[in-house]
Formats: C-alpha cells, structure tokens, sequence
C-alpha cells in the first residue's frame, strides 16, 4: 500500500499520514533505494529475500533511517530492543499493534513466560564481564556465584549448560530482541529455576535510579526516540552509555564501561540501582 501511495498519491485509494517520509523496499531495487534515502522511514516485509543477510544488517546500521521490519525471523545480525517487537491484533477490519513481551513495568522482569523461582537464586547471569557485571559481583559476590555469558547470544547455551542453577538473568534489552523467544521460552520450561529481567542497558539502571543530578536526564530517559538520532547510534544503549558517559565527567561517578567507579558500589548507592530489578533475594 505504501508502494502504491507513492506511485499514485490519492488516486490510489490510500491514506497516509505521517510527519517522515515513508518507504517500502523492493526486493529487486533495495540497495539503490536505501543509498537515494535518508531520515524516513523505511518499511521492509518478509517477502524481501536478503533481510537476514550481514549486507542488509550493515545498510541499516549505516543508515539515517528508522526501519519496520515486517519479519517472524529472529535478525541476529542487527541490535534491537525486545520492546520494539510486535504483533499485529485483529479485531474485525482493525488492525493494531501491541507489544510482543510484556514485562513488570516496576521491575523490568519479562512477563510472556511468567517466572518467580519458588526458592532463592543461587547464581547471577550477565551478559559480558565489563561494568555491570562489576556491579553484582560486588554486591552478591560473597553470596551468589557471579557468572557473566560473554555476550547476549550466549545467554541461552550458559543457560542450558547449567539446568541446576537458580538463575537471574540481567541483560541489555535494548539489543537482546533476535535472542529474547528462545531464552523466555526456557524461562516458561524452567519457571522454579530462571527470571529474567531485561532493562533498557546497565546504563540505562544507572541513569533511572537517581544516583546521577543533570539536566536533560530524566526527559531522555522518558522519551528515548525524541533525543536518538539512528545515524550516530546502532542502539538505545550506546545512546545510554554516552549519555551516562557526559552527564557524569569529572564527577566521583564518571562513567567508564571497562572499570566502574566505586561510587556506584556504596551500598546506599546500589540500593537504588538495584530497587529497580528486585526480585526475590536479589535485594
């Protein structure tokens, strides 16, 4: 319909209403319409034969526009959120949009598969061993076995290599759409032994728990795609990570992703990082 729109305008029987210009690629012309297109948004559905490949993950990455992809496929090769995912609900003739997973809106903890371990957790999973997983092991390393995936695709195999572990699952939900199925899925399976709790990015934590006073924080947080220019980030969470990395320069909180500042590690301080994903005996 949106080909047909911008072939035809209103002779074509279609309303279109939107303050971006609107594109749908064509499987046979798409290189040479996305390099002619810039700070729209673009429309793909599945029947377009190179979505799933490195090329077209890297025209997107590249690329000054927003994207819906109309797609079943898990996109392994692109970074998105597991917030900016679909279904499309039908009621008679009406169509809308609702998201796929729902979580706790106070917790971040991933409701599709509901979980809550019955008895306490015995281990802490994170996606990689940089600031975040600096955190917990500070704050649980003398009570749970810290344990980090080395990166978000992993999470599943760490999973599966340990059905015994009582396990809590922080991960980067910003970039953990193409691997939230199968890891929420094993979440239903093993509803006594895993949650998972997916906010935005680490950063993101840090950001929304208060710890950091400048202006401009909590209107970005609260409205991620008015400040996001997708030009200059791939995702929210390298837009979190430079805006956490600029609002705490030259301060006992500046933020560095390979070493975290001890700041952050003061128990009063991580009592308010950590109220926003409690669970259980994750306090």
């Amino acid at each position: 319909m949106i080909n047909d729109y911008a072939r035809f305008g209103a002779q074509s029987g279609v309303s279109l209403q939107c303050d971006r210009p609107c594109v749908a690629l064509s499987d046979s012309d798409w290189r040479h319409q996305l390099e002619s297109t810039s700070e729209s948004i673009v429309f793909v559905d599945e029947g377009l034969r190179d979505v799933l490949s490195p090329e077209f993950a890297s025209a997107v990455k590249r690329s000054s526009n927003y994207f819906v992809l109309i797609t079943r496929a898990d996109l392994a090769n692109l970074p998105y959120s597991v917030d900016e995912i679909y279904k499309i609900k039908t009621s008679g003739k009406y169509h809308t949009l609702e998201p796929f997973y729902k979580h706790n809106k106070t917790y971040r903890h991933y409701l599709r598969y509901s979980a809550k371990p019955k008895k306490n957790f015995d281990a802490i999973l994170t996606e990689d061993a940089k600031s975040g997983h600096q955190f917990f092991c500070a704050r649980f390393g003398e009570k749970l076995t810290c344990a980090c995936a080395g990166g978000n695709a992993n999470i599943l195999r760490w999973l599966l290599d340990h059905p015994d572990s009582r396990v809590f699952v922080v991960a980067d939900g910003a970039a953990f759409g193409a691997y939230a199925d199968r890891v929420l899925r094993l979440q239903q399976e093993r509803r006594d032994f895993i949650a998972v709790c997916l906010p935005e990015s680490f950063e993101w934590l840090l950001l929304r728990s208060g710890l950091i006073k400048a202006n401009g924080i909590d209107e970005a947080l609260d409205s991620p795609s008015s400040h996001i220019d997708c030009e200059y980030y791939e995702s929210w969470e390298q837009f979190f990570t430079q805006l956490l990395t600029e609002k705490t320069a030259g301060t006992i909180f500046e933020y560095k992703k390979s070493k975290l500042s001890e700041a952050y590690m003061i128990p009063k301080n991580a009592d308010k990082v950590m109220a926003l994903i409690a669970c259980g005996n994750i306090q």
